[in-house]
């Protein structure tokens, strides 16, 4: 039996744990947090939204406890402007066809994950892992997976710099939990769309700001409302932001400024409170690529997996898709490694293969959001505003971006999808 430590106990690493551990391998998953402090004294780390065919993975291995009764989505709602202030373009359509995707409190998820773990055969240490420890690790273990995100452990692997768009981060971040003060937050767009949409703000010349329908982990029903300012604009206003109700106001401000139509959400808008002081988070980070492996000074090997891998804006909400996918993909190539030797060529093409499978597509996709629309981009936004049948299959590429990184990113990709819509208006 072969033994693999994961180091990082956010999704990415739960659930490749949980996956190899089915698959029979001795497991042993570093977490720096107890299950208690990741439920009561943590940041959620982003919205966490995830769409139902991503949740399959959680349910397939025995980990959703909470889809069947969370506060879900079915759909984007659009408002886009070339700046504020100008003409405004609405495109509203389902994801997945109507499936629905749920932002789940990822520390309601973890706490629960690092709970079970040992009941299903694995082993969990609370510790927060250093380099040097990491070493150790890598010694004594057959292989040793990175799913520590964006802390500095992950330094341990090496940029890979033809891959990595960015070297300074593109946006400047703000979250906060939201609800209503009037209780009513589940119809703040029920006016404009017949379902629960994630509400996106597109601005070419401040940035984006999004609601996405959210499960607290006390509250219930909720939205978390995300931010990404373009560095110096207008919007870039949260860096004195000192807790939750701080980023609220400013939101809230911002939305006054930018959508008059939707000053009466901006209005009716609270942080979540119910005790919890940290539903909130502020930030910025550069989206990055890693290579294969590191080598570790006493020869063991560290692999990256979810956002260690691959680090996403969180601007079309590709890095939680990337983490569950990613997981599970790894645990099923180990799997069929058998007792054959980690190479350093094999670890090479198991991540080629992740890169070419899960993930350029989801990082070109999603830096493709981060920047002013081309003619032909801007065509395929106007086609999907006018067809829903467009917008539906736009808001599908969100689910599996591959199917949309032809039509938005090449002329003749984009010239096909809108002959074929404009046609059937």
């Amino acid at each position: 039996m072969k033994k693999i430590a994961v180091i990082g106990a956010g999704p990415a690493g739960c659930i490749l744990a949980y996956a190899l551990i089915r698959n029979g391998f001795d497991v042993t998953l570093y977490s720096d947090r107890t299950p208690d402090q990741w439920l009561n004294h943590s940041k959620p780390t982003g919205s966490a939204y995830l769409y139902d065919e991503v949740i399959d993975i959680e349910r397939l291995l025995g980990m959703d406890h909470w889809s069947h009764k969370a506060f879900c989505g079915q759909g984007f709602l659009l408002d886009a402007w070339d700046k504020v202030g100008g003409e405004q373009t609405v495109v509203a359509g389902r994801t997945e066809y109507g499936r629905r995707g749920a932002g789940i409190d990822q520390r309601m998820r973890v706490s629960r994950w690092l709970e079970d773990i040992e009941s299903i055969g694995g082993r969990l240490v609370i510790e927060s892992v250093t380099p040097e420890r990491m070493d150790q690790i890598a010694l004594h273990h057959d292989l040793t997976v990175l799913a520590a995100g964006k802390a500095d452990l992950s330094r341990a692997i090496p940029r890979h710099d033809a891959r990595s768009v960015y070297t300074t981060p593109p946006r400047h971040l703000a979250m906060a939990i939201v609800r209503s003060k009037t209780g009513r937050h589940k119809e703040w767009f029920s006016d404009r769309v017949p379902y629960v949409p994630v509400k996106f703000n597109q601005y070419n010349d401040i940035g984006e700001y999004f609601w996405v329908p959210y499960e607290h982990k006390t509250a219930g029903a909720a939205f978390a409302i995300l931010l990404e300012a373009r560095p110096g604009k207008m919007m870039d206003r949260f860096g004195d932001c000192k807790n939750g109700e701080d980023v609220v106001n400013a939101s809230c401000d911002i939305i006054r400024e930018t959508s008059p139509h939707e000053r009466h959400i901006a209005d009716d808008m609270e942080y979540i409170g119910d005790g919890d002081p940290h539903a909130w988070l502020t930030g910025r980070f550069s989206p990055i690529v890693r290579q294969a492996f590191g080598k570790m000074p006493s020869g063991g090997y560290v692999i990256p997996v979810g956002d260690t891998a691959i680090t996403f804006d969180p601007v079309c909400g590709q890095g939680g898709q990337f983490a569950n996918r990613s997981a599970y993909y790894l645990a099923q190539v180990l799997a069929a490694r058998g007792d054959q030797a980690y190479t350093e060529a094999w670890l090479t093409q198991v991540n080629e293969d992740m890169w070419h499978n899960l993930g350029k597509a989801a990082y070109t996709f999603n830096h493709h959001f981060l920047e002013p629309f081309d003619e032909y981009g801007n065509g395929v936004i106007q086609t999907a505003a006018r067809n829903p049948a467009a917008a539906d299959e736009l808001f599908n590429g969100f689910t599996r971006p591959e199917r949309m990184t032809n039509t938005m990113l090449t002329t003749a990709g984009a010239q096909a999808f809108m002959r074929r819509y404009s046609s059937e208006v």
